[in-house]
């Protein structure tokens, strides 16, 4: 009969500090509800059935193959028996094998493969109810990098021929997952263990203190007092929200240690405590014992968030310091005042280094003062960042931003006369398709481009009208010129349908140049794949091609349902590029293959990228009414334990059929311009993609001047990336 044993992790032993009293109490160990009895306590012996598995599994465990061990480590944890239970602990490196064979699997057999800790800490999270389990898994978080017996490269090729690069990361998963679990645990002991870890400087605190988020301690003195003495943890009890922790938290804003005393004062003024402004109006006279100006910086900050009156002028010191200008350039932006727009428009002069300049056009972009455009027009004719300035003037909240543009619209301002014209129907096209503002000579300019014999003027012209729905998308296509078929295909992304995307591969089928074809890709996101005339070999090149159009070319080869197309969507997803394998998740999940929810089950185990998991947890969510027990298991595995916030609501709503999100119409426009680097000229081809902030990336091409305009994109954050060759220009995207 197996002994109940103290909690013996190291992470556990941590706990002793935080006590009060004597020794600590023992948890209590009860059977997980619908697990049969185990032999523990005196129960009835196991059966039959589970003796002969556990024995398999401990078999397995003692392979020298990682494979056999894995599937060990899976058997047991597919297991509900106190001898399966035991396997796991082991395996994780806890000695619990009392009473059991001595010829059982050597400890922390897991650890030698990142796949097994991750199973392990799956296995053990359904027993996190027992102190035992609890033990191991906390043993994990904390364990040392060094206990992990691999490193990168070593383990064989057991993912479809792909070498395993992401140990580590599969490592740090499994930390946090242990962490999700040992927090959801209730447990009091587990509670404080993670506690000490975040407390820590040890290799599983990020782990702990993102779980703690998760599942926030219930007991009201859990993250108070003592426990507030770093900045992480507090603002953790600032991301908790718990109002009991606040007056811990104003303690620490009078502390001596400038970090701490700046996370305070962040943390009170996120949870809107107007205690704070104390202290933060004391701190703009700090001492200077504020090295860099964290604090002072913090105080800003609050005093912007909760509308004090010192706000202004306190901001317009942090933009007029040199050590200080960036943060304040950011909190300018939620400011309208117009010293604040003065200092801001210093800043944004040639004394200020580029990416300073930058930022200062972005925030002067947000400020409703007219000195604010006007400020904006004297750089739209600085050639470095006159395309920064038109962009912030087309989403400037002031009203005196068209009379600016249409200044820009004068035929008689010499040579530069042209460019300026393109620049005013740029960002006139963007402030009414964003804003719907109207002006009659500047839609007179769009008409006028739209219609004209140079090719630059005419992609600029119907790219707008086409995304404002006035003009064809074939008006472009079939153009003599590339750059305005180019245009066409970019401005198809605003007014995209269905019979749209299949009338864009339509065109790509007769396309003779390769940039437009690519552009025409975006037809993939939406068309019925199985009916286009691109074949699937065809696409299996595009996609594996690395081109700006591989990664819409991996969802379509997802969604169809020919059977040639399975193998090369199983080796999309085992790519080591987590766009490919993101996509061919996204496709596959939106076609209509019977095993689609089985095979990006498998997708997901191993997975590490956080990208990728939310990918294929959204692409099995939105597959409602899909009965398969592979779709329910993984999105309640995900919803239960994986780390990445957005992935744990997707996958709670996909277990209940609930919609991922409202149908509205995309209203921005992406304005993205290459800017040269020095001793470089701008590309004639260059390309890239858009990963928009709804996971699909979709193909982007740069006119002759450097920019490119992407009409219908979601609101949100996104990444933009060069085509191979185009590395030496940078991009920017107001």
């Amino acid at each position: 009969m197996r002994r109940p044993r103290a909690l013996a992790a190291a992470a556990f032993v941590l706990v002793a500090a935080t006590r009060t009293g004597g020794a600590a109490a023992q948890a209590q160990s009860t059977t997980p509800v619908g697990v049969p009895s185990s032999t523990e306590g005196g129960g009835p012996p196991a059966s039959l059935r589970e003796r002969v598995g556990v024995d398999d599994a401990a078999r397995l465990l003692r392979s020298n193959d990682p494979d056999e061990r894995l599937r060990g480590v899976e058997q047991a944890a597919s297991m509900h028996s106190s001898e399966a239970l035991a396997l796991l602990e082991r395996a994780a490196g806890t000695d619990s094998s009392h009473g059991l064979d001595p010829h059982m699997p050597t400890d922390g057999i897991a650890r030698t493969d990142p796949r097994a800790v991750l199973a392990v800490v799956r296995g053990l999270a359904d027993w996190a109810d027992r102190e035992e389990a609890r033990a191991a898994l906390a043993s994990l978080v904390s364990a040392p990098n060094e206990s992990f017996a691999f490193r990168v490269g070593t383990l064989p090729d057991h993912e479809g021929g792909k070498a395993d690069v992401d140990d580590a990361a599969r490592v740090m998963l499994a930390r946090r997952e242990a962490a999700i679990a040992l927090a959801g645990s209730g447990s009091t002991l587990a509670i404080e263990a993670l506690i000490a870890m975040a407390r820590g400087a040890g290799p599983g605190r990020a782990a702990a203190i993102d779980a703690l988020a998760v599942h926030p301690p219930s007991a009201p003195v859990a993250l108070g007092g003592v426990v507030l003495t770093t900045p992480a943890m507090v603002a953790l009890a600032a991301d908790v929200g718990d109002l009991r922790t606040l007056d811990s938290v104003l303690g620490a804003a009078r502390a001596s240690d400038p970090a701490l005393r700046a996370a305070a004062i962040d943390a009170l003024s996120a949870c809107a405590d107007t205690r704070v402004l104390d202290a933060a109006r004391a701190a703009l006279h700090d001492d200077g014992t504020d090295a860099g100006g964290p604090v002072r910086v913090a105080a800003v900050r609050a005093l912007v968030r909760l509308g004090a009156r010192e706000a202004p002028q306190a901001v317009t010191t942090l933009v007029d310091a040199d050590a200080t200008a960036a943060e304040g350039l950011t909190l300018a932006r939620n400011i309208q005042d117009e010293d604040v727009t003065r200092a801001v428009a210093a800043r944004a002069g040639a004394s200020s280094g580029p990416e300073l300049r930058a930022q200062a056009i972005v925030t002067l972009g947000r400020q409703s003062a007219p000195s604010a455009v006007r400020a904006l027009a004297a750089l739209l004719v600085d050639p470095r960042f006159g395309g920064d300035a038109a962009a912030a003037i087309a989403h400037s909240p002031s009203s005196a931003a068209l009379d600016a543009l249409e200044a820009l619209d004068d035929p008689s301002a010499g040579g530069e006369a042209a460019a300026r014209r393109r620049l005013a129907a740029r960002a006139y096209f963007v402030r009414r398709f964003t804003r719907g503002d109207r002006s009659a000579r500047l839609d007179a300019l769009l008409g006028a481009m739209a219609a004209s014999a140079d090719a630059g003027d005419r992609s600029v012209g119907l790219l707008a009208l086409i995304a404002l729905g006035e003009r064809p998308t074939e008006t472009a296509l079939k153009d003599v010129d590339r750059r305005v078929r180019v245009a066409g295909a970019l401005a198809a992304t605003a007014v995209a349908t269905p019979s749209g995307d299949e009338r864009l591969l339509e065109r790509m089928a007769i396309e003779p140049d390769a940039r437009v074809r690519a552009m025409l890709a975006f037809g993939w996101a939406g068309a019925r794949v199985d009916r286009s005339s691109l074949s699937t070999t065809a696409l299996v090149d595009r996609a594996t091609a690395g081109g700006p159009d591989a990664p819409l070319a991996a969802f379509a080869l997802g969604r169809r349902t020919e059977e040639r197309a399975r193998a090369a969507v199983d080796t999309l997803l085992g790519s080591s590029n987590p766009l490919l394998r993101a996509h061919a998740a996204r496709g596959l999940g939106a076609s209509a293959r019977a095993d689609a929810a089985e095979r990006l089950s498998r997708a997901y185990v191993w997975e590490a990228d956080a990208f990728v998991r939310r990918a294929v947890v959204e692409a099995l969510a939105a597959r409602t009414g899909d009965p398969s027990p592979a779709r329910a298991r993984t999105l309640a595995l995900a919803a239960r334990l994986d780390p990445d916030r957005e992935a744990r609501w997707t996958a709670e709503q996909g277990l209940t059929d609930r919609p991922l999100g409202g149908t509205a119409p995309a209203r921005e426009v992406l304005w993205i311009r290459l800017t040269p680097a020095e001793g470089a000229t701008l590309p004639t081809d260059a390309r890239g993609f858009f990963v928009r902030s709804d996971g699909l990336a979709i193909p982007v091409a740069f006119d002759d001047e450097g920019f490119a305009l992407v009409p219908g994109v979601p609101p949100g954050e996104g990444r933009l990336q060069l085509a191979p060759g185009d590395q030496p220009y940078s991009a920017s995207a107001p």
